[in-house]
């Protein structure tokens, strides 16, 4: 039987301080224009988006030579190819020339390793070099050829299958590998050899933070049937713990799921490496990405915020290579029980941020808490507060109060 959830609270006839700051510490509330005023979400485009790693695709979407994808990133139109050499390479979806975007469709295959812009011909390799201009003699008195012109290249690099670029190092560059730290480290064995089965985007009108913060605490689950009855209900789940990475990166420890409590069948057929029967485990990466393992299948979610009050989210169901056909059959349908579009959780996370935003929105409610303290347990909120310690320190902005004094600039810049 399902326990109930939240205990009844006595009515004593106080109101809650709705108009001022709540009566805890600054690192436990928020103030809400972090999500709405557009001055701030231009700092984090700048600061964030821009100046630290972003996941943008999976290898698998990239299969041979000539396979690009076309990404956007703090609005900066990006594509990735992998070149005649099979590696990977990533560059602004701009042409030197004049500005044109180059590659139009999300995703496709050059053809003889080249793309050419359609404005006026210049044409360049899958390795960024250009490789014809017509009509050459016409730039003979500047001394302009294409062996001196190239696409502009983006720093790029891959874990695990997962790709990431980087479209300005800021004060101080860092490896793939630095940034994340030891965040992937659970996740090694399941999602080492995986390919993309299923993708799809979604527009959701509220602010890309709102998202983010439904991966990163356990205690939302309670908005979920799913989840109230194959986890919360264990006893044990509550137990569960959040392992805080440096760098804002979190890892919601493992935890056995109860499937049949509602009728689903058991995942364990199949489990991916180094999981076992219904086993779930979640890593977040700093901003944006959430990585969700549910025993035989594994979720990404990421972000493409395009203004604070809307963001484009991108998902993606992975499996195994070399699935037989009924073992894919089977995995997709495990996917499609709790996610995709029809899926149980997804749906419900989206409908739940864009009833927040409108009070929000419209300053209705000017403060947000994030202040449940449970020993790192499964409700507590400590994620948050570490996704904001690492957001006030690139932002140089304070969470609590976007008016208060912000972080040195130094610190900003580090």
């Amino acid at each position: 039987m399902e326990e109930a959830f939240p205990p009844t609270v006595p009515d004593t006839g106080s109101e809650w301080p709705w108009n001022r700051p709540p009566p805890v510490p600054s690192t436990h509330y928020l103030d809400n224009r972090i999500y709405t005023d557009p001055a701030v979400f231009a700092r984090e485009r700048e600061h964030i988006f821009k100046q630290q790693w972003k996941f943008v695709c999976h290898e698998s979407e990239l299969p041979q030579p000539g396979a690009y994808r076309c990404v956007d990133v703090a609005d900066v139109p990006l594509f990735v190819v992998r070149d005649e050499a099979g590696e990977l390479r990533a560059f602004f979806n701009i042409c030197p020339h004049r500005g044109a975007r180059l590659l139009r469709e999300v995703r496709g295959q050059l053809q003889g390793h080249r793309l050419t812009c359609f404005y006026h011909h210049w044409s360049f390799s899958s390795s960024g070099q250009a490789v014809a201009l017509p009509l050459p003699q016409g730039y003979q008195a500047q001394a302009i050829a294409a062996k001196d012109i190239g696409l502009r290249s983006v720093r790029i690099a891959s874990r695990l299958g997962l790709v990431f670029v980087r479209i300005e190092d800021g004060a101080r560059p860092t490896s793939l590998d630095e940034f994340l730290g030891p965040a992937l480290d659970q996740l090694a064995e399941p999602i080492a050899d995986l390919e993309v089965f299923h993708y799809h985007r979604v527009e959701i009108k509220a602010n890309w933070k709102l998202f983010v913060e439904t991966n990163c605490e356990g205690y939302h689950e309670l908005l979920h049937l799913l989840n109230r009855t194959t986890a919360l209900s264990q006893r044990e789940y509550l137990k569960r713990k959040w392992l805080l990475h440096p760098g804002g990166h979190h890892t919601f420890q493992p935890a056995n799921i109860a499937y049949g409590k509602l009728n689903l069948q058991d995942r364990n057929d199949g489990t991916l490496p180094g999981m076992s029967p219904n086993m779930h485990i979640v890593t977040d990466v700093f901003p944006d990405v959430m990585i969700n393992a549910r025993s035989t299948v594994v979720r990404i979610d990421s972000l493409i915020p395009l203004a604070p009050d809307r963001t484009v989210l991108e998902c993606r169901g992975l499996a195994p290579r070399g699935d037989s056909e009924a073992q894919r059959r089977l995995r997709i349908r495990q996917h499609n029980e709790v996610w995709g579009p029809m899926g149980r959780n997804l749906p419900e996370d989206i409908w739940a941020i864009e009833t927040q935003w409108p009070g929000m929105a419209r300053g209705k409610l000017p403060f947000s808490l994030i202040a449940r303290e449970d020993d790192d347990q499964a409700t507590d909120d400590s994620p948050l507060r570490s996704f904001y310690a690492r957001w006030e320190k690139l932002t140089g902005l304070r969470a609590f109060d976007i008016d208060a004094a912000g972080l040195a600039a130094q610190e900003v810049a580090k």
